[in-house]
């Protein structure tokens, strides 16, 4: 057993810390970005090949899992959270100052959150918790717009854009523009 910790601090000495996620070939996770794997299982953050992440990625204490696909990109300060599934596609561009949401995030209940709260900062994001989980999926070849909101249980068709600002309450079909609070389909592009 001590040979075995010997051997892991020798390990991290020279490899760094054990990554908390997988991720595909010429990708790339820049300074700054954050990957935040509370579920602890290197599967449940998938990242494709040739995949540019400048946001946090983050998977709650009860669960969750993001896959992202090949080729795309993940704006600064955008904010992937997790407690379900949240699935991107292919060539999928995220704006910086995005959040994406596939659950409440805390409680309705202010005592329910402030117990919530209290475990975050003694022990961890709780492991039993029910924050109203809804997966979310992002079609290929989709753009999501700076500054734009992206709630539990939408699917975003493939090619669709999100304009700036917005905030999606609601899933979108493909190849349209939808804008605004909430966003509303604007425009067919195909």
């Amino acid at each position: 057993m001590i040979m075995k910790n010997i051997f892991k601090k020798i390990i991290y000495l020279f490899t760094g810390a054990p990554k908390n996620y997988l991720i595909g070939d010429k990708s790339l996770i820049y300074d700054g970005a954050n990957v935040f794997n509370n579920y602890k299982t290197p599967d449940k953050i998938k990242i494709g090949c040739f995949t540019h992440i400048r946001g946090d990625l983050l998977i709650f204490g009860h669960g969750g899992m993001i896959e992202i696909g090949d080729y795309c990109y993940i704006g600064e300060n955008t904010k992937i959270w997790s407690g379900l599934s949240i699935k991107i596609g292919a060539r999928v561009l995220i704006s910086h100052n995005c959040n994406i949401f596939d659950n409440d995030t805390h409680p309705l209940d202010h005592k329910a959150r402030h117990e919530q709260f209290k475990a975050i900062i003694s022990t961890g994001h709780p492991a039993v918790i029910d924050l109203k989980d809804e997966a979310v999926v992002i079609g290929d070849d989709a753009l999501i717009g700076a500054n734009s909101t992206i709630l539990k249980g939408v699917t975003i068709g493939a090619r669709a854009i999100i304009g700036a600002g917005s905030v999606v309450t609601a899933s979108v079909p493909p190849d349209v523009i939808a804008a605004g609070n909430p966003a509303k389909i604007i425009k067919n592009i195909k």
